[in-house]
């Protein structure tokens, strides 16, 4: 992967966005890579496997970098770099390694993209409340160059179930998909967004439309076309893009972007339906599972290619790297071994 014949064909094919090469998929058991390559840059499968705690589990993958993080105490995050063969483990503050913080939305990212040295630096972002009190979430951010855990102003929550999604990074904030709980709206089932400004670490919720049917595996964030926050809604083998636009009077409101088709999919794969279980930010694509297998669909061109004959509908995290020798990661402060 690091062979610098392999970098200038990969940076010339894809004109140097980071292509798909493959996923992750948590089943609880192991963390297994999925290549998607063609030949000669198919990766092998065990290029990319890793050893790892036995409670740890994959919540989130971007810019080349994977985050682990386990269920219970000590909670220790590690960021798994597969290119560069390097993992770093971080140590929580006090205030966050305890069996009373619940851990709902976690990311990772490279604060910044290209060359240069703030390439090989990265954050890890947290979303926690205490449970012996009022639902008050804060975010904590983790900066490899300062070694230091941040924190943001808390805001007030409903009682909600946060969807088992990898984030979404759109311009410079995070975004995770969650659920009003049973007893808040008896009548139906509501979903809104909890956004994670990273400039003015601020947390803030923007509810979906009422009349979007539940389904943990038909709903996706996305950025919208126009760069904004959006997402996706699928139907059998029909979707919706949504997307955040102001009305006349300057407030924000959703609007139906454009209405999808996926006859061709549809004719090629077994089942009646979709089910969505990732979705790959550099490609805009989206990874669905159907009884035929796992594809991926890019929704610009609509072009779908199969990934995988296995049907799984554990979340899947795509994997984009172009690999720039002398990036990896670093972070003096945090550890080698987990």
């Amino acid at each position: 992967v690091a062979d610098p014949r392999f970098q200038r064909r990969f940076r010339d094919h894809h004109h140097g966005k980071p292509p798909l090469l493959g996923f992750f998929f948590e089943d609880y058991r192991s963390c297994p890579f999925v290549p998607v390559l063609d030949r000669p840059d198919r990766i092998p499968r065990d290029r990319f496997s890793m050893s790892r705690r036995e409670d740890n589990r994959i919540v989130d993958c971007r810019h080349g970098l994977v985050l682990f993080l386990s269920g219970r105490p000590p909670r220790s995050p590690s960021v798994w770099d597969p290119v560069a063969r390097k993992q770093r483990c971080l140590t929580l503050p006090p205030e966050l390694d305890n069996d009373r913080m619940y851990f709902f939305n976690r990311a990772v990212l490279r604060p910044a993209r290209g060359q240069g040295p703030r390439s090989s630096q990265f954050q890890v972002a947290l979303v926690a409340y205490d449970d012996r009190g009022e639902a008050r979430a804060s975010a904590w951010v983790y900066s490899s160059e300062t070694g230091i855990w941040s924190k943001s102003k808390s805001l007030q929550l409903q009682s909600s179930v946060p969807m088992d999604q990898s984030s979404t990074l759109i311009g410079n904030s995070l975004y995770w998909l969650h659920t009003y709980a049973p007893h808040v709206l008896q009548d139906h089932r509501q979903y809104f967004v909890l956004e994670f400004d990273l400039n003015n670490q601020s947390l803030a919720v923007t509810e979906l439309p009422a009349h979007i049917e539940p389904g943990y595996h038909t709903l996706r964030i996305m950025p919208a076309e126009d760069g904004g926050l959006g997402f996706i809604h699928l139907s059998l083998f029909n979707a919706q893009l949504w997307k955040r636009k102001p009305d006349s009077d300057g407030s924000a409101v959703w609007v139906l972007d454009r209405a999808i088709e996926f006859g061709e999919l549809g004719s090629t794969c077994k089942g009646d339906s979709l089910t969505l279980v990732g979705f790959a930010e550099e490609s805009n694509a989206i990874l669905v599972s159907t009884a035929s297998g796992v594809f991926v669909v890019y929704l610009q061109s609509m072009e779908f290619k199969k990934l995988s004959n296995t049907v799984f509908f554990f979340p899947h995290y795509p994997y984009e790297c172009c690999y720039a020798a002398g990036t990896g990661i670093v972070d003096v402060h945090g550890r080698d071994e987990c």
